[in-house]
C-alpha cells in the first residue's frame, strides 16, 4: 500500500466515509485506493470512468516522504473525486454537487468521531471496572489502548469525560412557567423579555425559542443547564418587571414633587429595562470569564470549560434542527432597541448590580445560583 504508516488511519477513515456517501447518493464507486507514490504535487486525486478513485495523502521528494497534507484537504479531495462520478468535468453542476458532497463527508466524519468516542467511553468503563476488582494488568492494558486511540484520533481525555457526562444529561426543552413567577401571559411578543431570555440562554449554554405571537419562552439544552436557565430567567424577569414599576413610581412622585408635573417620566421604564438587561449580560460575561480562567486546561492548551461550552451549544442546536428544521414554528428574537432616559438607565443598571448571579458554568442547585443581595 502506497501509504506512510502515519496516514493509514486517516486513509481508512476517509475511504470508509466515501463509500457511505457514494451509497447514499447512488454513485458508481468501485474502489478507493491510495495513489501510487507521487513524486511531485501535480495532482491530489484521480477518478476513472469506471469508478476507481485514488487519493494522495502526502508526497515524496527524492524517495523521502514529505509532511502530510492537511486532514481537511484530504476530506475535500475525497468529495471532489466522488463528485466526478456524476459530473466528469468541472462545470457549474459539478461545483454545486461537490459542495453538497463536502457537507455529506463532513457529516460522516463527525459520525465516525462520535462512534470512536462511544467506544472509548466503554473502554474507560471497563478499565475502571478492572481496577475496582484489583485486576491491575487488565486495567493497564485498557489504559494503554485508550491512550493510543486518543493519539490516533487526535482526541483528548476531555472528550471522553464530556461524553460520559452527556449520557446522564440529555438535551431537553423546557417552557418557562410564567405564572409561577407571577408574569402575565400575553398574546404579544415583548422585546425586553426576549432580550433577557437570549442573555440567560447564552450564560447557561442553552438556546431559546419563542412561540410566535406570545411571550412564551422555551430553553433548549442539556437538562442540568436548562433547569438552571429556566429558574434564572424566571427570577430575573420577575424582579425586573416588579422593580421597574416600583422605581418608575418613585421617579414619578419625585418629578411631581420637584416640578409639579410628570413629563420627565416618559421613557423611564423602557430605559430601566434596557439597561437592566445590558448590565445582566455584562455581569454574566464577567463571571464566565473568571470561571473559564480558573478551569483546568486540556492537553491541547484549551480550557476544558470552553470545550464543554462549545459541545453543549452544538448539541442544543442539533436538537432544534433535528426536531423542527424547516418546520420550525418559532420566531426569531425581536430587537428591543435602545432607550436613552438617563435616570431610567442608571436605575436599571443599579438594580442589575444588586442581583446575585451564577458564573453560568456552575452545576450547583438552581435555588442557590441567583437571588437578591
Amino acid at each position: 500500500m502506497n501509504l506512510h504508516p502515519d496516514d493509514i488511519l486517516l486513509f481508512h477513515e476517509v475511504a470508509t466515509a466515501m463509500r457511505r456517501v457514494a451509497k447514499n447518493y447512488d454513485l458508481p464507486l468501485k474502489s478507493v485506493e491510495p495513489a501510487p507514490t507521487p513524486e511531485a504535487p501535480t495532482w491530489l486525486g484521480t477518478c476513472t470512468a469506471n469508478g476507481e478513485i485514488h487519493l494522495v495523502l502526502r508526497f515524496t521528494v527524492g524517495g523521502e516522504w514529505t509532511e502530510p497534507r492537511r486532514e481537511e484537504d484530504v476530506w475535500n479531495t475525497g468529495a471532489h473525486e466522488l463528485a466526478h462520478l456524476r459530473h466528469f468535468n468541472h462545470g457549474v453542476a459539478f461545483q454545486e454537487f461537490e459542495e453538497e458532497l463536502q457537507m455529506a463527508m463532513k457529516h460522516q466524519k463527525q459520525d465516525h468521531r462520535e462512534r470512536v468516542i462511544e467506544r472509548l467511553v466503554k473502554m474507560q468503563a471497563s478499565r475502571e471496572s478492572e481496577a475496582e476488582i484489583g485486576n491491575t494488568e487488565a486495567a493497564e492494558a485498557f489504559a494503554s489502548m485508550i491512550n493510543k486511540m486518543l493519539i490516533d484520533y487526535e482526541l483528548s481525555p476531555t472528550d471522553i469525560d464530556y461524553a460520559r457526562t452527556n449520557e446522564r444529561d440529555p438535551v431537553i426543552e423546557m417552557s418557562v412557567d410564567l405564572t409561577k413567577y407571577r408574569i402575565v401571559k400575553k398574546r404579544v411578543r415583548i422585546a425586553w423579555q426576549e432580550s433577557l431570555a437570549r442573555v440567560v440562554a447564552k450564560a447557561h449554554l442553552c438556546k431559546f425559542l419563542i412561540q410566535s405571537g406570545t411571550n412564551n419562552i422555551w430553553f433548549v439544552g442539556t437538562k442540568s443547564h436548562v433547569m438552571v436557565a429556566e429558574y434564572a430567567y424566571g427570577v430575573l424577569i420577575s424582579a425586573a418587571d416588579k422593580l421597574s414599576f416600583i422605581e418608575w413610581g418613585a421617579f414619578y412622585d419625585k418629578c411631581k414633587a420637584e416640578h409639579g408635573n410628570a413629563k420627565a417620566v416618559h421613557g423611564f421604564r423602557s430605559a430601566w429595562l434596557a439597561a437592566f438587561v445590558e448590565r445582566i449580560a455584562s455581569r454574566f460575561d464577567e463571571n464566565r470569564a473568571v470561571a473559564v480562567a480558573a478551569a483546568p486546561v486540556c492537553a491541547e492548551g484549551v480550557s476544558t470549560s470552553l470545550v464543554r461550552l462549545n459541545a453543549s451549544l452544538v448539541k442544543a442546536q442539533e436538537y432544534i434542527d433535528g426536531k423542527y428544521g424547516k418546520r420550525r414554528k418559532y420566531s426569531s428574537a425581536l430587537n428591543g432597541g435602545m432607550a436613552n432616559h438617563a435616570a431610567g438607565r442608571a436605575a436599571g443598571r443599579a438594580a442589575a448590580d444588586r442581583m446575585v448571579l451564577s458564573k453560568g458554568l456552575s452545576t450547583a442547585p438552581a435555588s442557590k445560583l441567583l437571588g437578591g443581595r
